[in-house]
């Protein structure tokens, strides 16, 4: 399961807070400036884990953690895989 946030960036802590939790912690937490989707004073936080760390993941995060809409999670997780894929084919051209 994933789920995108946005987090103003005054709040930067609570990525920290999410990292360091022992079970939040170990799941795939990536987060990214959010100007690059349109949201300027924004990190995007993606986290894909199982579905009982979300509870967790909202209780670090309450008031400062945002979830996106359906649509716009759909459309930001695909920029983000997007970039990822074009940045390795980039590295396999460069060291393929």
């Amino acid at each position: 399961m994933l789920k995108l946030y946005k987090l103003a960036k005054e709040n930067r802590g609570t990525i920290d807070k999410l990292l360091a939790d022992d079970v939040v912690g170990r799941q795939t937490i990536t987060y990214k400036d959010g100007a690059n989707y349109g949201y300027n004073s924004f990190y995007i936080v993606l986290i894909e884990g199982s579905e009982d760390i979300f509870k967790n993941v909202e209780a670090i995060g309450e008031g400062t953690l945002e979830p996106l809409s359906k649509g716009k999670q759909d459309e930001i997780y695909n920029k983000i895989k997007d970039e990822e894929n074009s940045s390795q084919d980039g590295m396999g051209f460069i060291f393929g």
